[in-house]
């Protein structure tokens, strides 16, 4: 029963988290009516079903027949298997899971709207710290000391790239995002979203060389990043037990 809550919840924050990212581009207000992108008039509610109503319409809009863009139900179908995951993790730990899907739903926004426009927004970054900060203090899931050498060791990380690149290798929202994932996961388990997120860029690099495609076309920095901080906040003491046992 927790798990099919957890699907539907997932299938309606992701709807609206494809509103946040599209109306945040375009400086629109998150409230009123939604529209089609292209002609511009207001979708009926029966088709703003998630994923559903995308494959009933065929990915077109239903008046002017133009194409819907598949970050809606893509994005839906990540956020609802995201949800589902977490609360298959932490139930019936409550506040557990309302911290990690309220986080993970931050990552979210900051990996699409990075993948999409190659920007990671203060306004994204800022809240989720802040967040981080209250729900590990007041639930004590991570100390205060882990999160301060956490926010400054990935966040310097990126710090001093920036300094030394003079901003070409990296900008500044990575320097905020390391922050956040020092804030929310706290030094070992940020060191490890921070590897996980050079391995998985590393990949995606060579996957482009290999394809004839230049580095200049690769996926920004910040969607791997998050995967990284995701993976480290399902999984991190697992993998980190792991390697102790394994290998010290």
């Amino acid at each position: 029963m927790v798990i099919v809550f957890a699907a539907l919840f997932g299938l309606a924050i992701g709807s609206f988290l494809n509103v946040v990212v599209f109306r945040t581009h375009a400086d629109i207000p998150l409230t009123g009516r939604s529209k089609c992108l292209i002609c511009e008039q207001p979708i009926s509610w029966f088709d703003l079903v998630p994923v559903l109503s995308f494959f009933l319409l065929r990915g077109r809009c239903r008046r002017c027949k133009g194409a819907i863009n598949w970050q809606y139900p893509l994005v839906e179908v990540a956020t609802t298997l995201l949800v589902v995951l977490i609360a298959w993790q932490t139930w019936p730990d409550v506040s557990l899971l309302l911290r990690d899907v309220i986080l993970g739903i931050f990552l979210i926004i900051i990996f699409v709207y990075d993948l999409k426009y190659g920007y990671i927004l203060d306004r994204f970054t800022v809240p989720g710290m802040i967040l981080a900060v209250v729900f590990n203090f007041a639930l004590g899931i991570v100390s205060v000391e882990s999160m301060a050498l956490g926010a400054f060791v990935v966040g310097g990380f990126f710090a001093l790239q920036y300094f030394v690149s003079k901003g070409k290798w990296i900008g500044g929202g990575d320097i905020r995002l390391g922050v956040m994932m020092g804030l929310i996961l706290g030094l070992w388990p940020g060191v490890l979203a921070l590897f996980i997120g050079y391995v998985l860029g590393a990949v995606v690099a060579v996957g482009l060389l290999v394809r004839g495609r230049t580095l200049k076309s690769a996926v920004p920095f910040g969607t791997f990043l998050t995967v990284g901080t995701v993976a480290a906040m399902l999984w991190g003491e697992k993998i980190i037990d792991w390697y102790l046992w394994y290998f010290l």
